[in-house]
């Protein structure tokens, strides 16, 4: 079962999203802690699998919510956070990078695993697809926050 995003509108109306102009300059600075995740990822992968794969959902999740952000919107910090902010930037995309969010969904759960019960060290299959996409989700942001006027 395939389970529905809510619409950008639910979002607002239920205040996981509150409009905020978007800060260019801020974002770009996210972009790059972003980009340096993505490179302490590799760099730790070969001595510590389940680090690196968190590494790369931070990566991630730094994308999603430049996209967000750069779209006018600020993402409350109540429980839940990160998937709200996950979801609001695939719908933001249109989904058209949905498979990537899924997997980053699968991720941030992953990162739960890791940081608060016990888990597998992830494959390295896994880790070769994290950073396949999220290269690309931080791609996609860049380009929303080229978009900013």
């Amino acid at each position: 079962m395939v389970r529905a995003l809510a619409s950008i509108s639910e979002l607002v109306s239920l205040g996981r999203l509150v409009p905020q102009p978007a800060d260019a300059a801020a974002l770009v600075a996210v972009l790059l802690a972003g980009r340096r995740d993505l490179e302490a990822a590799e760099a730790n992968r070969a001595t510590n699998a389940p680090w690196s794969d968190v590494m790369l959902y931070e990566a991630g999740l730094r994308a999603a919510r430049v996209i967000v952000q750069a779209a006018g919107y600020r993402i409350d910090a109540a429980k839940g956070a990160h998937a709200v902010t996950i979801d609001a930037a695939d719908v933001l995309t249109d989904q058209r990078y949905h498979p990537a969010f899924t997997r980053l969904q699968r991720m941030r759960r992953r990162r739960n695993d890791f940081m608060y019960e016990t888990a597998p060290d992830p494959a390295n299959a896994d880790l070769d697809r994290a950073r396949l996409d999220v290269s690309l989700l931080l791609d996609v942001a860049q380009t929303a926050v080229d978009g900013i006027s």
